[in-house]
């Protein structure tokens, strides 16, 4: 913080040499000093002595404005450098999916949120794509997100394996014909993502290895919209098991067990800046979001840590497993991921 504005300031709100003196802790005639190496450095009279009285003159005033306006963003700026070294204060930028925006990071935040109260988040959604291109803008501290590609100057951290689901209305005739094949249930009407969605083409391939053509009934760019669309029988859809899980509960949906196909999961990814430094708040938040990731033993609020998994539940992901067993865990006859 620059001491000639500040010294000059104190002068001007005190109204004496004397009192601003004692408000900085200085003595009278260092504080004389550095309103005149002000003025020199300015190169114009601040004040207007008439006797022993210092009178602000016009340019005085203008400074005045000025240097309360400096002293202040000074002031500013100390307060968000300050974020940078106390994990317990800032805002977490973080850019999400929509699935996990809904699905996986609500009550992780709300947990968090409980436990460093001072901490605030910005989420931002979009595609997976569209979360990459902010964090290499730096617009965000870090992704969550279904879908990544192996990239040098992005870090990834596989967080949960979300299932894939085949679901469909209660009473639907394929309930009573458990396990299906999936030929048996591409006879009836679907609810899709978009074509460009990434499940999409999961289910897309799906019906191209049957060699069959699924009876398309509604496209849409919303799981939440599939979900309350399957509801109300107006197709059967693949969906992960986080968006779902609530209503198969609840006895809104059913899942139908596929015979001959594996359906696969996705995996929620972590994804940071290889080359920068995080405020202290983000990195903290980085550095406990898989274990609260593990602790998610059910789409719910976080538990506390149990080795073995709610049956049902987003299974968590050892980030250093390797890869076939990542693809695997808890469902091996299901080997097939699949980054959304």
């Amino acid at each position: 913080m620059n001491p000639l504005y500040r010294t000059f300031v104190q002068i001007v709100e005190s109204e004496t040499l004397s009192r601003a003196a004692d408000l900085l802790h200085l003595t009278q005639p260092t504080v004389t000093r550095q309103v005149q190496q002000l003025e020199r450095d300015l190169g114009v009279v601040l004040f207007d002595r008439i006797g022993r009285r210092l009178v602000l003159n016009r340019a005085g005033e203008r400074v005045y404005r000025t240097a309360r306006q400096i002293l202040a963003l000074e002031q500013k700026l100390a307060d968000e450098l300050n974020e940078f070294a106390d994990p317990d204060v800032g805002t977490v930028y973080i850019g999400a999916g929509i699935t996990p925006s809904i699905y996986l990071l609500p009550p992780i935040l709300a947990d968090y949120r409980k436990r460093h109260p001072r901490v605030q988040f910005q989420v931002r959604t979009g595609s997976s794509r569209v979360v990459l291109e902010m964090l290499l803008r730096r617009e965000i501290d870090l992704g969550v997100v279904t879908t990544v590609e192996p990239r040098p100057d992005i870090v990834a951290t596989p967080l949960i394996l979300d299932e894939l689901l085949v679901v469909t209305k209660p009473l639907h005739p394929l309930t009573e014909q458990m396990p299906c094949r999936f030929t048996d249930i591409a006879q009836y009407p679907w609810v899709l993502m978009r074509p460009e969605s990434g499940l999409r083409r999961i289910v897309t391939r799906m019906a191209d290895e049957h060699n069959v053509k699924l009876p398309i009934a509604m496209e849409t760019d919303s799981l939440e919209s599939i979900n309350r669309l399957v509801q109300h029988g107006v197709g059967v859809s693949v969906v992960p098991r986080s968006s779902v899980q609530d209503d198969i509960l609840a006895g809104r949906l059913v899942e139908i067990t596929v015979e001959d196909t594996q359906l696969g999961a996705r995996t929620i990814t972590l994804i940071t800046r290889s080359d920068s430094v995080l405020p202290a708040s983000a990195s903290r938040f980085v550095e406990v979001l898989p274990a609260s990731c593990r602790a998610l033993g059910a789409v719910g609020a976080p538990q506390s840590l149990d080795p073995s998994p709610s049956v049902g539940a987003p299974q968590s992901v050892d980030p250093s497993a390797p890869v076939d067993v990542l693809q695997s865990r808890g469902h091996p006859e299901r080997a097939r991921t699949q980054d959304l």
